[in-house]
């Protein structure tokens, strides 16, 4: 639901891409769920997006108002998915802070079972550390 939402969100921040320019989006990690967004959808959404200067994607108001209740596996999960968005780049905890919601102490500890899953790897100490997702990703 949260994937979807942002897809959402990413598609009417882009309001002068075309329906074919989409398209090609269709076979790529997303398509599956990009294929089944409805125009209304489009439409309708009420998501309220905040353009960060530092370069990521944009930040879904709803979706941290949403990580604010999650726990556990689920909000590890939110926390994968941004840093995965980063597309590879190494993040910083205040750029994923800033996405997922929470406060600092429930997003350093999903980072630490992150990183010992092998899902995430770590880099750097204190306010230079940075995460990024490894090559081994599970879906």
């Amino acid at each position: 639901m949260a994937e979807r939402r942002a897809l959402v969100s990413v598609i009417r921040s882009h309001p002068n891409m075309t329906l074919d320019e989409l398209r090609g989006c269709f076979g790529g990690r997303y398509g599956q769920t990009l294929r089944t967004i409805t125009v209304r959808e489009l439409l309708e959404a009420h998501a309220e997006l905040a353009f960060p200067s530092d370069g990521g994607p944009p930040i879904d108001a709803a979706a941290l108002a949403e990580a604010r209740s999650l726990t556990g596996d689920a909000f590890d999960q939110r926390v994968l998915i941004a840093v995965r968005s980063a597309g590879g780049r190494p993040v910083s905890a205040s750029y994923l802070r800033a996405r997922v919601g929470g406060p600092r102490w429930k997003l350093q500890g999903s980072l630490r079972r992150l990183v010992d899953a092998g899902d995430v790897a770590r880099n750097g100490v204190t306010s230079s550390t940075r995460y990024r997702p490894t090559e081994t990703l599970r879906d």
